[in-house]
C-alpha cells in the first residue's frame, strides 16, 4: 500500500488545520497474512514514513518504519491532464530511500470498473512486534507481540481493478528478496480509523527465553 495519511491528536485537535505539517504524511507499506497459535493477523512487515514524528511512533508501538521518500498520483478532477477517481482511472506510487526505488506499485481501473463494500480478506487483528533492544548488559531487551484493535473503522466504497508491483534493491533493505509475486487485485480506497492505547500482549518473549516468534 502506498498512501497519504491525515491524523487527528486527541490531545490538539485543532492540529490539524494550525500544524498541518504535523497531520499528513505519506507512507508505503508491505504487509502479510500470518498466524499466532490459533490467531489470524495481519503483520507489516515494511513500513517508509516520510516525517520523522510518524518514525517515533513506530518504536512505541511496533512498526518498523523506516524514513523514506514516498510519492503517488494525487487524482484532480479539474485538472485535464488527470483523470478523475473512477472507471478508466490510473495510479501509480515510489518509495525511495538512499536514491534507490525499492517499491513502486500502479492501480488500473478498467473503463467498467465497479465498486465493492470491502478488501478481500481485510478483516484479521493487526499484530505487533515490538523489539527495543538494550543499552546495558544489566538490563534485558524488550520483545514483545501485541495485538492492536482499532476502533470507529469507516471504509469509502472500494474501486477494485488490476495491480503490479516491484521491489527494489538498497544497501540496507531486505524487500528486494520477496522476488516476483503474483498481483490478485489492485484497489484505491479511503479507509479511517482511531489509534488508542488498547494493545493487547500476546507473548512477551524475553520473560520466556525465546527470541524469534513463532508466527507462520
Amino acid at each position: 500500500m502506498i498512501a497519504e495519511m491525515a491524523k487527528v491528536s486527541a490531545a490538539a485537535p485543532e492540529q490539524a488545520w494550525e500544524q498541518p505539517g504535523r497531520s499528513t504524511y505519506n507512507e508505503g507499506l508491505v504487509g502479510f497474512y500470518c498466524r499466532f497459535g490459533e490467531r489470524i493477523g495481519r503483520y507489516t512487515a515494511f513500513v517508509w514514513v516520510d516525517r520523522d514524528w510518524s518514525l517515533g511512533m513506530g518504536a512505541i508501538f511496533g512498526w518498523s518504519k523506516r524514513l523514506a521518500q514516498v510519492d503517488r498520483t494525487r487524482p484532480q478532477h479539474t485538472n485535464p491532464g488527470l483523470p478523475g477517481l473512477g472507471p478508466g482511472c490510473r495510479l501509480g506510487g515510489t518509495v525511495q530511500r538512499q536514491g534507490h526505488t525499492v517499491l513502486s506499485l500502479q492501480v488500473e481501473l478498467p473503463p467498467n470498473a465497479t465498486t465493492i463494500t470491502a478488501l478481500p480478506g481485510y478483516a484479521a487483528a493487526s499484530f505487533l512486534y515490538r523489539y527495543v533492544p538494550s543499552p546495558s548488559p544489566d538490563v534485558p531487551d524488550v520483545e514483545q507481540l501485541f495485538d492492536l484493535p482499532f476502533s470507529n473503522v469507516t471504509m469509502s466504497p472500494i474501486w477494485a481493478g488490476t495491480g503490479s508491483i516491484r521491489f527494489g534493491e538498497a544497501p540496507d533493505e531486505e524487500i528486494a528478496e520477496l522476488g516476483e509475486v503474483e498481483v490478485t487485485g489492485g484497489y484505491i480506497y479511503q479507509r479511517g480509523w482511531t489509534t488508542d492505547r488498547v494493545a493487547r500482549l500476546l507473548h512477551d518473549y524475553q520473560a520466556s527465553g525465546k527470541k524469534v516468534p513463532s508466527a507462520a
